[in-house]
């Protein structure tokens, strides 16, 4: 497939100029104009790029690329300058989409980890400059709590951190994946039994307490892998490509 039409499907897909992000969506860096395999992964990395390289793949798809707004060095240096390196020696393709990538409705983070968990009636949850980036959901039966905690276990991967405070049952929770501990007060207004994200701050574990709110911390890297495996999945279904997701595993 010719990469500018993969690039411009995947933004309308994504609606990626819908939203101001930190991120640069879309073509990262350029690289090889056809392409018949896709590598996915969350971040990018060197590791990343030189599986992908080996396997043979034309494109990298990631979660978190290599430029931000606002961050663009004076200097091309260090590991930057490596990974780059990477990129142009192999003629790879580094395409990138983050906050599209998290409130897609079908691909997003957010939405496949609630299907995942098993809750239903979703809804758009937690918002940042005024757009839902999560979702918010209900058991269809509500669960004990500690058979919750262990369902993001299962989900993620790893043991989540588990901050206590919310019901013994838990029948409503709000998700919105990555580092997004903020979201937790739109958890409380909404009155959910418990909010899942990333990562944790230090006054996680009082406000939980406090507020009545289960504040579930999965990993951001754990609770980003959902995205950007599906959508390299379907695209492989919907161009005749080959996809391969790369799990680079991280504990953060």
């Amino acid at each position: 497939m010719d990469r500018d039409q993969l690039v411009a499907y995947l933004d309308d897909l994504l609606e990626a100029e819908s939203l101001q992000d930190v991120g640069v969506n879309g073509l990262q860096v350029g690289g090889r104009r056809e392409v018949e395999r896709i590598a996915t992964g969350v971040s990018a990395s060197a590791e990343l790029f030189t599986r992908a390289a080996e396997w043979g793949a034309d494109a990298v798809l990631v979660h978190h690329g290599l430029l931000w707004r606002g961050e663009e060095p004076a200097r091309v240096v260090g590991s930057r300058r490596n990974r780059l390196g990477l990129l142009l020696e192999n003629d790879l393709n580094l395409i990138a989409y983050h906050l599209p990538l998290d409130r897609h409705p079908e691909h997003g983070n957010a939405a496949i980890l609630a299907r995942q968990l098993g809750l239903e009636q979703l809804e758009p949850f937690g918002s940042f400059g005024g757009v839902p980036l999560g979702f918010a959901g209900v058991f269809p039966t509500p669960l004990p709590d500690d058979e919750f905690f262990a369902r993001v276990r299962v989900a993620c991967g790893q043991q989540p951190q588990v901050f206590l405070g919310g019901p013994d049952v838990v029948a409503s929770v709000g998700i919105v994946t990555g580092g997004a501990p903020t979201a937790f007060d739109e958890a409380v207004a909404a009155g959910l039994d418990a909010f899942v994200t990333g990562e944790a701050r230090e006054w996680v574990m009082h406000r939980a307490e406090e507020d009545g709110v289960h504040f579930i911390a999965a990993g951001h890297y754990a609770t980003e892998r959902f995205g950007v495996r599906s959508l390299g999945e379907f695209l492989g279904k919907r161009f005749d490509l080959e996809a391969r997701f790369f799990d680079v595993p991280n504990p953060v």
